[in-house]
């Protein structure tokens, strides 16, 4: 029994223990759960359903039923005659891919009357026609707007991968920002402690005659303001987690623990490889490469309203006629047809040059773009090494304030400095360490912002 409520009350113990989760893990949380990611994912779905119902539309047949039932009740010379008929069609429309539009009927008709079934007549019949335009003059629409799906359908992809690097961008900075309010707390802890034993020494040094009263004044003030100080930064802290909780779609009142530390290490890619890598994978760029190609088709298209347009008709049927004998008809037909547009009032004119406007206009976005992405990669990378070359220079100056502080406070305990100093001392070694942590993550969004210029994780870059 002993045993059993030992194991209970640790069950409860772990279930009520705070749940701690990495920058990796919270990362993936939000970009998979987030209210934002789902939003993205949404609009990329529905990109997919409008790329497959063209695609459809230019490769797949439609099927059409049609039924017809008809009953009638005619008074000769006072006779009533009653007719009845009943018609089916099934009819079949398909465009594929080459622009060939093939239309068949199908056909089953009943008609009869007052002689009864003996004198009901069965006419089954069959239409079939076939349209192949010929792309003499013009090209094939059909396959442009194929093309076209297509590449709308990538650049969904390529805006859905823009927005899913962006939530992970911002679901770091989020993490950062707890992380630099939870490191400021212990930095403000271990200001409080220390001003708290500053407090006493100086109590000490007063009671024994070696200092003025005025010194205790001066500690109690440094304490309190510490204590307001750390006060405020927890407060921060506890606003920063309701946001990632948020953000990443955590529960609001989940225990969360922020483990990962903030780390430096090296930045060792090379400047040129970072710019080879944005120029092929940058997802705005690969967007705007094909928003060139979308306006060359719509150029294309615009050129060919007055072009001639010539295709080819081919039409065979097969009916039966309903007589007595019964006869059947079968025939076929081939058709050629020229259509020429040969003047519009210069509308198609002015529409290739609005056509031929928005092709430079997308060249010219797609140049900009490629110059302004190559400057971002670049500014990011020296941002990147300035950081670096801070925090490298930060570890002698850290270090040396820290022993400034120690060395200052046997100097005041001996009576050789004064509490002033001590407390300068403190506060420039707790503005360095805040300082500190404001690179490291400095240095982190950095790098987040670079892969958001390459379109992948430089941590993970191939």
């Amino acid at each position: 029994m002993g045993v059993a409520l030992v194991t209970l009350a640790r069950v409860i113990r772990a279930d009520m223990s705070p749940r701690s989760i990495t920058l990796d893990d919270f990362v993936k949380r939000a970009v998979e759960q987030g209210i934002q990611n789902k939003l993205n994912e949404l609009a990329l779905q529905t990109a997919g359903y409008t790329r497959e119902i063209t695609f459809r539309q230019t490769d797949s047949p439609d099927f059409t039923l049609n039924h017809t039932n008809m009953r009638g009740d005619t008074a000769i010379n006072g006779f009533p005659e009653l007719t009845n008929a009943q018609q089916t069609n099934v009819a079949m429309t398909e465009t594929t891919p080459l622009g060939t539009t093939i239309n068949t009927v199908g056909q089953w008709a009943d008609s009869g009357g007052t002689l009864g079934p003996a004198g009901t007549l069965s006419r089954p019949g069959f239409t079939a026609n076939v349209t192949q335009p010929i792309y003499l003059f013009v090209k094939n629409s059909v396959l442009r707007t194929r093309q076209t799906a297509d590449l709308t359908f990538a650049n969904a992809k390529s805006n859905f991968q823009t927005t899913a690097l962006s939530l992970r961008t911002q679901a770091r900075n989020f993490y950062y920002t707890v992380m630099l309010d939870v490191e400021s707390i212990k930095v403000d802890e271990r200001k409080v402690a220390s001003s708290q034993k500053l407090l006493d020494v100086t109590q000490a040094l007063v009671d024994a005659g070696k200092s003025a009263p005025i010194e205790i004044m001066r500690s109690k003030i440094q304490l309190q303001e510490d204590q307001r100080q750390l006060l405020n930064d927890q407060v921060l802290r506890d606003q920063a987690l309701l946001q990632a909780k948020n953000f990443a779609f955590l529960p609001l009142d989940a225990d969360i623990t922020f483990v990962t530390e903030l780390e430096f290490s090296p930045f060792k890619v090379p400047l040129q490889r970072l710019i080879d890598y944005a120029m092929l994978h940058n997802p705005n760029l690969e967007s705007l490469r094909r928003s060139k190609e979308l306006a060359h088709l719509q150029y294309q298209a615009a050129l060919e309203p007055t072009r001639p347009t010539l295709s080819l008709n081919g039409t065979y049927n097969s009916n039966d006629q309903g007589t007595e004998p019964d006869v059947v008809s079968h025939g076929w037909t081939w058709t050629s047809t020229v259509n020429w547009l040969f003047f519009d009032s210069f509308v198609t004119r002015d529409q290739t040059r609005n056509a031929r406007i928005a092709e430079w206009v997308a060249d010219l976005n797609l140049q900009d773009a490629e110059r302004t992405t190559r400057i971002n990669v670049q500014s990011e990378y020296l941002d990147i090494k300035r950081t670096e070359k801070q925090i490298e220079d930060f570890t002698f100056s850290r270090e040396q304030a820290k022993r400034n502080v120690d060395v200052l406070r046997l100097r005041f305990q001996n009576g050789l400095t004064t509490l002033l100093d001590v407390l300068d001392a403190e506060n420039q070694d707790r503005s360095l360490d805040n300082e500190y942590l404001g690179l490291l993550v400095q240095f982190n969004q950095s790098k987040d912002s670079l892969s958001q210029q390459l379109g992948a994780d430089v941590e993970t870059l191939p």
